[in-house]
């Protein structure tokens, strides 16, 4: 009888609690690992889970750290100084990821006396934290010849990822060596990220000669197609440095304008702009009237763009080819006649903008926001607008801050996560298909754009960007719905190489439903911005889009399937 009386009080007890024991039970059944990702994607600094998995070994948990940033950032200082040399190594990757300046003293004080992997890793966690007394300890190292191979190239690179955003002046970096760096041009190892260093600096005439990039850069231009595939990266970014000593160059500009590899070409074009003489301006009409490819037309009517305005007859040529047939040509006229005439670039854009192409009225906001009368047009619109795309984008282009703001997105269930596990990405485009697998070391991320294309919402996306010899860009669309789609974390790792998927972001942790294809080795961008993908089959597509292309459909297929090996 007694307990007959006691069973229900102590089951609706048993039913109070049940909840609550199960989720810790759950929670603790999870594997570490899967613990440490979702921590990190909620970007959970206080979790315990952290200091549970070093204490367990796992020193991947201290680059976590370092891609939540902001305060979890302090955590690493310890490990930093640690007595073991692979816990500093892994802090150092995390305070790479951090890009964080107040680390940058601790990073100098444990940088020599080193393994030639800490020091690597101490080096390139220096360039990422952004500070200016990094630069000379960083080119004392390249100059550096008792600096190992290694070590000079984490270097070369840490230095570039110092300056490429913060416009340092050439002769500003005390300790940089323009001998140095025109003789590691000859290195198969070193040449590559030595160019890109070189190409990221500015004011380079008052810090080299001339001659020697003439000499640099005929020597290879003389091999023609004996050039070899190895040596093509580093060639077009010599093509890139000629344009900045202006029309000194103009002759070996031309010649690689007439190179039998099409990044070599495209950048001599694009270079184009870069020079004042009447030689180099007819060049460019030339192309723009009679070259078939249209990245040419394109590069060249932006390179018209660029130049003096003082140049004969640039404004009447902007002005005709806003009516060129092709899209991405005459969108690219439009936006530089607005920074030339802007009264009548701006009749022309508030058409386009309130027009049926959404790809010209998407064009149509840089046109506009280059003068106080297109401003005044766009707050119009955003205003009378204000619940539709076009009113949004109208509204962030008066203010990009405002496309940082959204709300972000749950960390993927592990179900959504293994159930995309081994897919691949399909996108019909305007020009063909192009197919993807992910990387397999970004889940999150990988999950939040196959699941994108499988539910539908990246049907009829544009191709809206498209830089030759950078990237190739999707995500907008007129959906109004994708506003609420939220933004997805960081999962930093992998290299920007050409064929790699990328998060576009508005700034740290605000990616949402744009990407971009590389379509070079974009090393600026390494552990800035997330890599989720790669192409597997269709770069031919990827190399002939144009701006104002579309998908028009998008899917994920299982691994192999047939329609990714056509």
């Amino acid at each position: 009888m007694k307990f007959a009386q006691t069973a229900p009080m102590l089951a609706a007890a048993l039913m109070l609690v049940t909840p609550a024991v199960q989720a810790e039970k759950k929670l603790r059944n999870k594997p570490l690992q899967l613990r440490l990702l979702e921590a990190t994607d909620a970007r959970d600094a206080s979790n315990g889970v952290f200091d549970e998995a070093f204490k367990a070994g796992k020193l991947d948990s201290l680059a976590m750290r370092g891609q939540i940033g902001g305060d979890a950032c302090e955590a690493l200082i310890p490990s930093l100084r640690s007595s073991n040399a692979d816990i500093r190594t892994a802090a150092a990757k995390g305070a790479q990821l951090c890009h964080d300046t107040k680390l940058s003293s601790v990073l100098l004080g444990q940088l020599q006396g080193k393994s030639v992997k800490e020091q690597s890793a101490f080096a390139r966690a220096l360039g990422f934290s952004g500070a200016e007394d990094a630069r000379q300890v960083l080119a004392e190292l390249v100059a550096g010849e008792a600096t190992s191979s290694e070590t000079k190239t984490a270097a070369l690179y840490a230095l570039m990822q110092n300056i490429v955003y913060a416009g340092v002046k050439a002769n500003d970096v005390a300790g940089l060596d323009a001998e140095v760096l025109l003789g590691l041009l000859q290195n198969d190892t070193h040449q590559y990220a030595a160019a890109y260093l070189l190409a990221r600096l500015r004011s380079l005439p008052d810090f080299m000669s001339s001659e020697n990039l003439s000499a640099a850069l005929g020597a290879r231009l003389d091999k023609g197609e004996g050039l070899s595939q190895d040596d093509v990266p580093t060639t077009r970014l010599l093509v890139r440095l000629a344009r900045e000593w202006g029309d000194t160059h103009y002759e070996l500009l031309v010649r690689a304008a007439a190179s039998h590899d099409r990044s070599i070409r495209h950048e001599a074009i694009g270079s184009f702009g870069r020079l004042s003489n009447i030689a180099s301006r007819d060049f460019l009409l030339d192309q723009l009237a009679e070259a078939t490819d249209p990245a040419v037309r394109h590069l060249a009517i932006d390179a018209i763009g660029r130049r003096s305005a003082a140049d004969i007859d640039l404004v009447e040529t902007l002005e005709r080819y806003i009516d060129d047939e092709n899209g991405w040509v005459a969108t690219t006229a439009l936006r530089w006649l607005g920074q030339r005439e802007p009264e009548a670039a701006n009749k022309v854009a508030a058409k386009w903008l309130a027009g049926k192409d959404y790809y010209q009225a998407f064009q149509a906001l840089q046109a506009l926001v280059g003068s106080d009368a297109g401003k005044e047009i766009l707050q119009a619109y955003a205003d009378a607008n204000p619940n539709t795309v076009r009113g949004f984008e109208a509204a962030v282009a008066l203010d990009p801050s405002i496309e940082a703001i959204t709300k972000a997105r749950p960390t993927p269930s592990q179900a959504n996560v293994r159930a995309y596990a081994g897919r691949e990405l399909v996108l019909e485009t305007t020009r063909g298909n192009i197919c993807m697998v992910a990387t397999g070391d970004t889940p999150y991320a990988t999950t939040n754009f196959f699941k994108l294309a499988d539910v539908g919402k990246m049907d009829g996306m544009l191709w809206h960007r498209v830089i030759p010899n950078f990237v190739t860009q999707a995500g907008q669309i007129e959906d109004r719905s994708l506003a609420n789609w939220g933004s997805i974390r960081e999962e930093w790792g992998g290299e920007h190489r050409i064929g790699t998927v990328g998060v576009a972001t508005a700034g740290r942790d605000t990616g949402t439903t744009q990407f971009f294809i590389n379509t070079a080795y974009n090393m600026h961008l390494n552990d800035r911005y997330t890599v989720f993908a790669k192409v597997i089959t269709g770069m031919d597509v990827v190399y002939d889009l144009q701006e104002g292309d579309v998908i028009s459909k998008a899917y994920t297929e299982k691994a192999d399937s047939a329609v990714c090996k056509q």
